[in-house]
């Protein structure tokens, strides 16, 4: 059986070149410092592999329409054990992908590591980011419950306030001037086509920059730089070993060029990837079976006692729009596009070499307070996301 089973896989590699591949693919030089924060990337991508599937699933089920929408998912409910805990998985996993890839941004931010030769990679995990979010927050729509007809009313409305094609942007999500059975398929559409088909373009292109410039790039990968420009002497690191290229070596970055400690990424990264990958899986897995994906009353566009309450990850804005008067809401809703737009040229904006962030008051103060203010109104609406 052996001896068929490795003639088997000769036959394979002969035609395949799988060899070389799978070598080329686990054999590459990655840092020693700072590995466990370098598997938030590789979390995401299973985050995001596990939405695909789950989603899959949740397709050949759902019927996207607003007579049958919540009723296929009821169905789940009462009736099928096995569809519930995938719509939890599915649900679940959002949630925590909206965590994960957001530490990853901020992880990537602190470190500088959106620094040249690297501004293609941030430029496309912010694409990501925001992908993601647009998948979030039309899924969200998907339930025809009494949450996703408010969200759907509220979300639609947004682009009422682009000036000039706020009107017609919303009359053509909407399908009309109020929200519907068109709204509804369109949204349906949005999050199962035309998102992905971005989405997934981009994850290979996002791969194919980190393949070709490494997981190098946080300032803490060349510390000994940073003594050896201070005038102390640095001793060799131990058990150094060969780096393999394509790595940086450009004349103007020379203190980014050689990290200080390397090793292969398998077995050694792999490991750290697969055990924090295996946890947050086995986190959602508990969460989906313990909690579940709520579903609340089918839509009800006529009632007058619902109380809406938004998504977490819509509690920022949400919040903000309530704390500020009716005339100023224009001016909020740039905000977010702002700071995408700002998030998108921070390469081109910090340009310095320096990539400790206690070196970049400049970049860090600012995003410090970028952060805490988000955080802030997060606690702030809290309260009426647990009914408090």
């Amino acid at each position: 059986m052996a001896r068929r089973l490795a003639a088997a896989y000769n036959w394979f590699d002969e035609r395949t070149a799988i060899r070389s591949l799978l070598r080329k693919g686990l054999y590459e030089a990655v840092p020693v410092r700072g590995a466990w924060f370098y598997t938030l990337g590789s979390a995401t991508l299973i985050l995001i592999l596990l939405q695909l599937i789950t989603g899959i699933f949740l397709t050949l089920l759902y019927v996207p329409s607003v007579t049958e929408a919540w009723a296929s998912l009821n169905y789940l409910k009462q009736h099928d054990a096995f569809g519930a805990i995938v719509r939890g998985i599915h649900l679940w996993s959002a949630y925590i992908l909206l965590f994960v890839i957001g530490l990853h941004m901020v992880r990537t931010f602190f470190s500088g590591s959106y620094k040249r030769p690297r501004e293609l990679n941030w430029i496309t995990g912010v694409g990501l980011f925001v992908l993601v979010l647009g998948m979030a927050i039309t899924g969200a729509f998907l339930p025809w419950d009494q949450a996703a007809y408010w969200t759907a009313v509220v979300v639609t409305n947004i682009p009422a306030y682009i000036p000039f094609i706020g009107s017609f942007a919303r009359a053509l999500w909407r399908g009309g001037d109020f929200v519907g059975p068109i709204t509804l398929s369109r949204t349906f559409g949005i999050h199962v086509w035309l998102l992905p088909v971005i989405l997934f373009p981009l994850i290979g292109a996002h791969l194919a920059l980190l393949r070709k410039h490494g997981e190098f790039g946080s300032y803490i990968n060349y510390r000994g730089a940073y003594r050896s420009r201070e005038g102390v002497d640095v001793p060799p690191a131990p058990q150094q070993r060969p780096i393999e290229p394509p790595y940086p070596a450009l004349p103007t970055d020379e203190l980014w060029a050689a990290p200080l400690q390397t090793e292969d990424f398998y077995p050694h990264q792999t490991f750290k990837d697969g055990v924090v990958s295996v946890g947050l899986v086995i986190l959602v897995f508990i969460l989906a079976v313990g909690i579940g994906a709520p579903l609340e009353a089918i839509a009800d566009p006529s009632t007058t006692s619902y109380t809406p309450v938004p998504e977490w990850f819509f509690l920022p804005l949400d919040e903000l729009l309530l704390l500020v008067p009716q005339q100023l809401i224009p001016l909020v809703l740039v905000l977010p596009a702002g700071g995408v737009l700002l998030l998108l040229a921070l390469p081109f904006i910090d340009r310095d070499a320096e990539r400790n962030p206690f070196e970049r008051p400049a970049v860090m103060v600012p995003g410090a307070f970028a952060v805490l203010f988000v955080v802030i109104l997060t606690l702030l609406g809290s309260g009426r996301l647990f009914n408090l």
